[in-house]
């Protein structure tokens, strides 16, 4: 089996709205995105494509219109903003833009993906700002047209379903910007908080300005596995996202969509393993920090009951993740338990190869997972949608899981 490759080409840095067009270049369906960034609620704004040209190449360029109030003594007028030009001043919490997300009807895959890139800008806020992810109060990226950036990539990124993401080093521009806060230098804090907590390649260019955003800076440093140059692979297509500015070298964002013809048997990774002790935590507490964990990206999550000193009962929080998600796990632990201390240690994991699938049964349709191993395959159904299924049903959820045949 072929595995399909999605590589970010950041010659000139990364932006939001730089990604969600290069994602639209390469193929993805205006009308079908903006039908499901609908379903999350949210009034007042339109999404734009435009084709552009920068240095003589083609590409695409997403423009995120938003209207803003504005009451004057005997009317009401409805005005569009251009993307980027001017936010209105809304300020949105981690919380309420997970709320905003989990309340939407877009994929539980892009639910999941918006809600980590988001929680890598928060943990960098908290950080500059001697805060808490859940206290930060996002200015510009807390305003519709970053949340449609954000929120746009995942749907793009979970529509296209690559089995790997990778990119090359990233770049950024050198001097100062002006922002919420007053005139700031160029990487913004903010993206070298985001790409020190990631571990990203970086490299600062000789170009004034700002080339990476810290949505872009979020965005990639989620989506990606590596950083440098492109993997051996077939092109199938590329896709060109044009910024809003002008360099001495084109202000565009590629990305090439290709196939490797590797075959799919065992894989080996590697993967990091962070636990600690704690006998003086609640369990509702405790419950409440296993979600946080899961959300943030964490590839397993478990408790163990165990005794630590003077015979006391205990639990044992077991977190598998990815190296680039160390900082947002610690952040969490230290938050939300009475830890002071963690462990942390790399493991080689050996992983079956796996695809997305939909299943048909007499109930409907149902997500599930296929897997890969010595010419044979098997199914797993995805729980939430299983869930989801049986409750529309009104049936035992034993009932779908029994209606998938064997594979």
């Amino acid at each position: 089996m072929r595995m399909k490759i999605l590589y970010f080409d950041c010659f000139a840095g990364i932006s939001g709205d730089m990604t969600l067009s290069a994602l639209l270049d390469l193929g993805v369906n205006p009308e079908q995105l903006t039908g499901e960034l609908k379903k999350l609620h949210l009034d007042g704004w339109e999404l734009r494509v435009s084709e552009v040209s920068k240095h003589g190449i083609g590409a695409k360029h997403v423009d995120v219109l938003v209207e803003k109030e504005e009451h004057t003594h005997s009317h009401k007028g409805l005005h569009l903003f251009h993307h980027h030009h001017h936010h209105p001043h809304v300020h949105r919490t981690m919380t309420d833009i997970a709320r905003i997300i989990d309340g939407s009807g877009i994929s539980a895959g892009a639910k999941e993906l918006a809600k980590r890139i988001f929680m890598r800008l928060a943990v960098a806020e908290a950080k500059i700002h001697g805060s808490t992810p859940e206290e930060v109060h996002f200015h510009e990226v807390g305003a519709v047209d970053s949340i449609i950036d954000i929120v746009g990539a995942a749907i793009c990124v979970d529509m296209l379903a690559p089995d790997k993401i990778c990119a090359s080093v990233l770049h950024d521009g050198h001097g100062f910007v002006k922002c919420q806060h007053g005139t700031i230098p160029v990487p913004v804090p903010a993206v070298t908080e985001v790409l020190a907590a990631r571990g990203a390649e970086f490299k600062q260019l000789d170009i004034e300005g700002e080339l990476m955003t810290p949505t872009g800076a979020a965005i990639i440093a989620e989506l990606s596995e590596s950083f440098g140059p492109m993997p051996e692979m077939s092109v199938l297509k590329t896709g060109y996202g044009s910024g809003t500015k002008e360099f001495a070298i084109p202000n565009l964002l590629r990305v090439v969509w290709g196939e490797t013809t590797e075959s799919k048997t065992s894989e080996q990774d590697t993967a990091t393993v962070i636990e600690t002790n704690i006998d003086d935590t609640t369990p509702e507490i405790l419950g409440y920090v296993m979600e946080r964990l899961l959300e943030a990206g964490a590839r397993d999550v478990f408790f163990s009951p165990i005794y630590m000193k003077k015979c006391r009962p205990a639990t044992r929080i077991n977190i598998l993740c990815d190296e680039a998600d160390i900082a947002v796990m610690e952040d969490i632990l230290f938050t939300e338990t009475s830890t002071i201390g963690v462990r942390k240690y790399s493991v080689l994991r050996t992983c079956l190869p796996r695809e997305a699938v939909t299943v048909s049964t007499s109930y409907g349709e149902v997500k599930a997972k296929k897997t890969f191993y010595d010419h044979t395959s098997r199914i797993a159904v995805e729980y939430e949608d299983a869930r989801r299924l049986a409750k529309e049903k009104g049936i035992p959820l034993r009932e779908i899981y029994s209606a998938i045949k064997p594979v």
